[in-house]
């Protein structure tokens, strides 16, 4: 991971966000850039005109400056600012990013309310990694990562991520895995509880056997959890005490695999640590493509003199 992108409106939220994304790109020792969407004539979604504008509101990014520099922790954090649509200019951005990491939701005209429409949209429609950073999300848990796993080509890259995540947090990994049967009235023969977790555990087993490679590789071992129940609600109640919980963006169920499964947009409603939903073509862990890292390098990283202007982009924190 070598570039991280983080919404951020001034709001209590996104400085949870941004303080969550300060301490992953610390992990990664990767670049942070935190964007503020000035809202000021709304966009069609990803009708984004990509250009830089004049400085429109100066006390108001100049407060937004401060407070990214007082969350930034003497982390380097590259601050932009736009004009137009928060959900087209961040799913825009975050395409040369390896994640983009946004609040549970914001305020007033800089961001419409999030988890509503913004995040939400971010959620649906970015072509990478998202974070959804709900409230007290930073507070210290237990030590461990949480991944969801169904046996599906996204729950395998949300494997993977996962791996990497419990390996930087040097914390341990769980795979859980719910079963459930949704009972419809007609089915001639019900299988037990005890029939079910043994089938959920034959799948679990099997897709981390395929993963075996992968998670030695990252020094990390898998600890398969097979629990009876709604996979809502069973991650719900792991997510408590957990660091992150990583979900694929798309399970099984045909009907719940149009753009984000119902399990991931239940959790990063509801779930109470930071939850990232991965896709199964992330490039999360080699980060985006030589070319991409040679125009980030060059387009994010202003001089001295251009970060004292009240420019587009300015560095708050020099030193890492």
């Amino acid at each position: 991971m070598r570039r991280i992108i983080v919404g951020f409106d001034g709001s209590e939220s996104a400085t949870d966000a941004l303080r969550w994304a300060v301490a992953e790109a610390r992990r990664h020792q990767a670049d942070l850039v935190a964007l503020t969407v000035i809202d000021n004539q709304p966009l069609p979604l990803l009708a984004s005109t990509r250009q830089p504008p004049v400085d429109p509101r100066p006390d108001v990014l100049g407060e937004l400056r401060d407070a990214v520099s007082a969350a930034a922790d003497d982390f380097p954090v590259v601050f932009r600012y736009l004009v137009g649509s928060a959900a087209a200019e961040l799913i825009a951005a975050s395409r040369d990013a390896d994640l983009l990491v946004v609040g549970s939701r914001g305020h007033g005209r800089l961001a419409n309310a999030l988890l509503g429409s913004v995040s939400r949209a971010c959620l649906l429609h970015a072509p990478g990694p998202v974070t959804v950073v709900r409230p007290d999300a930073t507070r210290t848990q237990d030590g461990r990562v949480i991944v969801g796993i169904d046996g599906s080509e996204s729950s395998r890259a949300a494997v993977r991520v996962a791996a990497t995540e419990a390996r930087l947090r040097r914390v341990g990994l769980q795979a859980v895995h719910a079963v459930h049967w949704d009972r419809i009235g007609t089915e001639l023969i019900t299988p037990t509880e005890d029939q079910l977790v043994e089938w959920g555990r034959h799948l679990v087993d099997q897709q981390l056997a395929d993963l075996s490679q992968h998670l030695a590789d990252a020094g990390v071992e898998a600890q398969p959890v097979i629990v009876h129940g709604h996979p809502g609600d069973v991650l719900m109640e792991y997510s408590r005490t957990a660091d992150l919980l990583v979900l694929g963006s798309r399970g099984q169920n045909p009907l719940t695999s149009l753009l984000l499964g119902s399990t991931s947009d239940y959790c990063a409603h509801h779930a109470t640590c930071p939850v990232m939903i991965v896709r199964s073509d992330e490039r999360t862990s080699e980060g985006p493509t030589a070319e991409r890292a040679a125009t980030a390098q060059t387009t994010e990283s202003p001089t001295t003199e251009q970060a004292a202007a009240a420019s587009p982009e300015s560095v708050v924190s020099a030193t890492r």
